[in-house]
């Protein structure tokens, strides 16, 4: 008889537990539904199927492929993506009657370790991300508005992919300008990836001698034993190989501009002949006993410290003083900061124009992106855009599509006392990054999965699976397969 009482006490505790819980479904503010291990749907609240225009008789008991061929639900499915990866799935998705939606599909464990549920929210966001859209246009204008008399100032710059927002990038191009103005010899000084041959084209262009053409040549990307006869240019039979007259740079730039970039690479011997040229004007090719006079405007570049290498012996002191008549120094992408989110937007525009797709960023992304030090300056800036536009699956890019080093590297400049992450980015995204980094580490100690599972005291299996989740660890050994 007690057992009676104890069977009928759990029943009953069972019953108002289940209709708890059914209670806390049917009054969520979100969609919610609810699949079995196999995919089948087994329970929609009514948000989920006003959302979804999905009666629950006609999905209720029913496979959800089944029922996305009758277009109730939305393919690709977050649930199937967690049956699938046992994992937690977040999508997000536009459904047939333009609803755009954060789908986030949770997957619950038997004691078995097998999924038996799937339990999946829908969030609603059309109306947030209009507002949102609103919001960029208006910042949009505003920053039009804000900028009006610097575009005035630069209006003979349309033409030029140069965005200039801060003052000390808007003052670099006025000096830019005035010194396309004159004949000078310009040394254009900053890190690498800010843009150094962009401001050349930009004095050649607005200077007297722009009908005729700016030549450029890295000296950093010709071995030493060329770049004379890159130079100068060389006569037939001048040395092995030269079986043709070839004019080098600087005659092919007469009336022009000839610009040497990465000038600190040029050779000893080279930057004797070039200091001869820039005292004459007289040109000699390789093999030729004969000279002739040639007007060329000479502008260099260089991310190095020319006075550095003068006194470490690399660098002549008499060429230093020739080139660095005028010196010209492009900031970095880091102190420009005002520059940064016309930029971002700038690329992100053209990479998706290029590629036919429509993207933009998120809030939380942008402010990310504007928070990272940019070590490769613009041109990292550009790869970044770039990588984003073509390898998010969505029209809207978020922190999660950001490259890993990126999210990273901005946690770790980040203001210590304010936290070492981002305040918009949530707890999984932080963990994820963190345990990514844990995992590239240890991949770079160990060999096989099975010792980073003894490091880090984990399973092997789970080991396995987050390196394929995060794609890292392709060259270790699976200890199961050897």
């Amino acid at each position: 008889m007690a057992k009676e009482v104890s069977s009928a006490n759990k029943s009953t505790g069972l019953e108002e537990l289940t209709r708890e819980l059914d209670a806390i479904i049917e009054s969520s503010s979100d969609g919610l539904f609810v699949c079995d291990g196999s995919g089948r749907i087994i329970h929609m609240n009514p948000v989920s199927a006003r959302i979804n225009h999905a009666p629950p008789e006609k999905v209720i008991g029913r496979d959800y492929l089944d029922v996305a061929k009758e277009g109730y639900v939305i393919l690709p499915s977050a649930a199937l993506e967690a049956i699938k990866k046992r994992d937690v799935v977040s999508l997000l998705q536009e459904n047939r009657y333009g609803l755009k939606l954060i789908s986030t599909a949770t997957p619950v464990f038997d004691d078995n370790g097998e999924v038996f549920r799937v339990v999946v929210s829908e969030r609603d966001i059309t109306e947030i991300d209009r507002l949102q859209r609103e919001l960029e246009d208006q910042q949009s204008i505003g920053d039009q508005f804000r900028h009006q008399v610097l575009e005035l100032q630069l209006e003979h710059l349309d033409a030029q992919p140069i965005i200039a927002r801060s003052p000390l990038m808007v003052k670099t191009l006025q000096l830019s300008i005035k010194l396309s103005e004159v004949d000078s010899t310009v040394l254009i000084l900053g890190e690498s990836g800010v843009g150094k041959g962009l401001i050349a084209d930009l004095i050649h262009k607005n200077s007297r001698r722009a009908k005729n053409p700016i030549i450029k040549i890295n000296c950093g990307a010709i071995p030493e034993t060329l770049i004379e006869a890159e130079l100068f240019g060389y006569e037939k039979g001048a040395f092995t190989g030269a079986s043709a007259r070839k004019p080098g740079h600087l005659e092919l730039a007469d009336g022009g501009t000839l610009l040497l970039d990465e000038v600190a690479e040029l050779p000893l011997t080279s930057q004797v002949k070039l200091l001869r040229f820039m005292e004459d004007g007289m040109v000699s090719r390789l093999g030729s006993t004969s000279s002739r006079r040639i007007d060329v405007r000479i502008l260099a570049a260089t991310n190095r410290d020319l006075e550095h290498q003068v006194e470490a012996g690399l660098f002549r002191a008499d060429l230093f003083y020739r080139l660095s008549v005028i010196p010209l120094t492009v900031p970095a992408l880091r102190e420009r900061k005002e520059c940064l989110v016309p930029l971002i937007r700038s690329y992100i525009d053209h990479f998706a124009q290029r590629s036919n797709v429509s993207k933009r960023l998120t809030a939380a992304a942008l402010d990310v992106l504007v928070h990272y030090r940019y070590p490769g300056n613009v041109r990292e800036l550009m790869n970044i855009c770039e990588r984003m536009v073509v390898m998010s699956d969505t029209e809207v890019i978020d922190v999660s599509d950001l490259p890993q080093d990126v999210v990273v590297g901005t946690n770790i400049e980040s203001d210590p006392s304010a936290g070492s992450w981002p305040a918009e980015m949530k707890m999984v995204q932080i963990l994820e990054s963190v345990e990514k980094r844990v995992l590239t580490d240890a991949c770079k100690r160990y060999r096989k999965q099975q010792d980073i599972a003894a490091a880090l005291g984990m399973s092997q299996p789970t080991v396995a699976r987050k390196l394929r989740k995060y794609g890292i660890g392709s060259h270790l050994k699976d200890n199961d397969n050897e």
